[in-house]
């Protein structure tokens, strides 16, 4: 349980620099066949990288702000995007993660813009026009999303504050809404480790709830860790993109 409660500690980290731009934490390191489109990054730090564990949370913040402030043409800071062996797209996380760079950093048309004109350069062509499909239909969710968001007339950011069956219910319509939009297999590659933390959060607070809250037994400070995990979970599902980008 301790060493459970150790990886929670980390993961509390990581999930600080997704909250800090609005992105769900990494899934797990892709598939073996997987080739990069790009020649292999250096190792991770926290700077490049924001989803890599960072020694505090402020470094993690600085970490984010540093992926927002690189301008769109500066393709070495760009994740690397995964093709098959005959050139074929992989739809994976860092092909989201550089969709939310674009389009969540810049408005409207000129973010989308930018993108394109960035897959065009960084793909083959077959591999940046499946690329582009993609962007057009993910901005398309990302103002769905908003929509449906503002219609749950959530009364706060926090989620403490909000009734638990009604954030079970709005989940269960974003998740429809993304494989409406975007499909099952780039919901799941996309948002896959996001709902599972949010399932975890939303069932511990129900226990809370129910006056019977979940086992205690690790360190303080990793339970510290832990909680705050939960916490940011549970807000990071009620928060909305545009406004988190324009925090930014």
């Amino acid at each position: 349980m301790k060493a459970a409660a150790t990886i929670a500690a980390l993961a509390a980290t990581a999930l600080l620099t997704a909250w800090a731009w609005r992105e769900p934490l990494a899934p797990d390191s892709p598939p073996a066949e997987r080739t990069a489109a790009q020649a292999p990054p250096p190792a991770k730090s926290c700077v490049a990288d924001p989803h890599a564990v960072c020694a505090d949370a402020g470094e993690a913040r600085r970490a984010a702000r540093h992926w927002l402030d690189v301008p769109a043409g500066e393709s070495a800071a760009a994740p690397d995007l995964s093709l098959t062996d005959d050139q074929q797209l992989i739809p994976d996380f860092a092909l989201h993660q550089l969709m939310d760079r674009f389009l969540l950093d810049r408005s409207g048309g000129g973010g989308m813009q930018a993108l394109t004109e960035h897959l065009r350069r960084a793909l083959p062509p077959a591999a940046a026009n499946e690329a582009i499909r993609i962007a057009a239909r993910y901005q398309a969710y990302l103002t769905a999303h908003d929509e449906l968001l503002a219609a749950q007339h959530f009364t706060s950011a926090s989620a403490a504050s909000q009734d638990l069956n009604r954030i079970s219910s709005w989940q269960q319509q974003r998740q429809q809404l993304r494989v409406r939009m975007l499909g099952e297999r780039i919901t799941l590659e996309w948002f896959g480790t996001e709902d599972a933390y949010l399932e975890q959060a939303l069932e511990e607070q129900r226990q809370r709830s129910e006056g019977r809250p979940p086992a205690a037994d690790a360190e303080p400070a990793d339970q510290a860790a832990h909680d705050l995990h939960m916490r940011l979970a549970l807000n990071q599902a009620i928060a909305g993109y545009q406004a988190a980008a324009k925090a930014n």
